[in-house]
């Protein structure tokens, strides 16, 4: 199994090229975002714990967010890969993924796409987003300046430790390009590992 993970600030684009790269490779797309968010729709247990820190432009804590994360991976055993959207985003979760996936025997982590991209330019993408979408947490400028500050404070750095470990894998891309551009880098990157496995 291939595992890619789209690594970067809120609003830098990873949730639209997951979905693309998921339909180009038949991969699936697992976004804690976006399992979250149906959970708060569906106003389940989990949904309201959730909600309480999305809302607030907080990280959900690591053992709600790996626990929610081990059982959803397991409805995936026999695909060809997977996409991870916004995990890990702590050095926990980074430790917590390479159990998970040694436990079910998934593989490793096998790209870390990093999405550069400036604040401004981040804190618009967001504000927009939050018209259309009507997101709580992209529509307040206190939130969406809250979830920024939280990622350059608590993710931004979490892969720099491990950087020996992880230095071959990390690849850097600027999110500030077209969407066009960005996924034929992705493809080309996800090609060329494919032809390397087999």
């Amino acid at each position: 199994m291939v595992n890619i993970i789209l690594f970067g600030p809120p609003g830098c684009g990873k949730g639209t090229q997951a979905k693309i790269i998921a339909k180009k490779f038949g991969f699936i797309h697992l976004s804690t975002g976006m399992i979250f968010r149906n959970h708060m729709m569906k106003k389940t247990d989990l949904g309201k714990i959730a909600s309480y820190y999305i809302n607030n432009g907080i990280l959900v804590p690591d053992t709600i967010t790996t626990n929610m994360l081990n059982v959803e991976i397991q409805k995936y055993f026999f695909t060809k890969g997977i996409i991870f959207d916004g995990y890990p985003r702590t050095k926990n979760q980074i430790f917590s993924l390479e159990e998970i996936l040694k436990k079910f025997v998934l593989g490793k982590m096998d790209l870390i796409f990093y999405f550069s991209i400036q604040k401004r330019t981040i804190m618009n993408r967001l504000l927009k987003r939050g018209e259309k979408s009507q997101r709580n947490d992209d529509t307040n400028i206190t939130t969406v300046k809250r979830r920024i500050e939280e990622y350059e404070r608590e993710t931004a750095k979490i892969w720099n430790n491990n950087s020996s470990k992880w230095v071959n894998n990390i690849i850097k891309l600027n999110a500030s390009l077209s969407i066009e551009e960005i996924s034929l880098f992705i493809e080309k990157k996800i090609e060329s590992l494919l032809l390397n496995k087999n």
